[in-house]
């Protein structure tokens, strides 16, 4: 079974992702990941802004599942995949076998209070409005571009990240037991 997270920016979807790999002892990859070590690879900086151009240009010339055919290339067994970000990054996990879509997602203020908190430079928006903006760019890409509204609609599961830790946590429980657990 692969289990994909998906979601906003600031939403909590790597929070997610790490309580499903530590409660399930299964193996994490991420898309985000695959692009930060092209970049690398290529001498590029580790900017948000590079990375989404980036992302964007090897699902132009490779197809809009390439990041998620190199995770499966070295991906055994059960898995979860974070920070996919096109719906044809799902099939290749589909055709693999069992999967599962969880989407996360909070208030954009909520969001845009966690991306300053934590500090990063790679994906600091200095106001709340130029966080729309930024947004707005991923939500509703092309065919090879980020198409987040896409994702949060096609998700098997939506998880509304605005109140507690622990709440976050009971909701990924229930999924687990819902689905995982069967």
């Amino acid at each position: 079974m692969i289990i994909g997270v998906t979601g906003t920016n600031g939403s909590g979807k790597d929070l997610v992702g790490q309580m499903l790999w530590e409660k399930l002892g299964w193996p994490h990859f991420s898309l985000s990941d695959e692009i930060r070590q092209i970049a690398i690879e290529k001498g590029l900086d580790l900017s948000r802004e590079t990375l989404q151009t980036l992302g964007n240009q090897l699902r132009t010339e490779h197809g809009p599942d390439y990041l998620s055919r190199r995770i499966l290339e070295r991906a055994e067994g059960n898995f979860v995949a974070t920070s996919i970000r096109n719906p044809k990054e799902c099939i290749p996990f589909k055709e693999h076998g069992d999967f599962i879509l969880i989407a996360v997602d909070a208030p954009i203020e909520m969001r845009f209070e966690r991306i300053s908190a934590r500090g990063r430079s790679d994906d600091f928006a200095p106001t709340l409005e130029d966080f729309k903006n930024e947004e707005t760019k991923e939500m509703m890409g092309g065919e090879f571009d980020q198409q987040l509204t896409h994702m949060l609609e096609i998700a098997n599961y939506k998880i509304v990240n605005n109140t507690t830790f622990d709440e976050l946590e009971t909701k990924v429980d229930n999924i687990i037991k819902e689905h995982i657990n069967e």
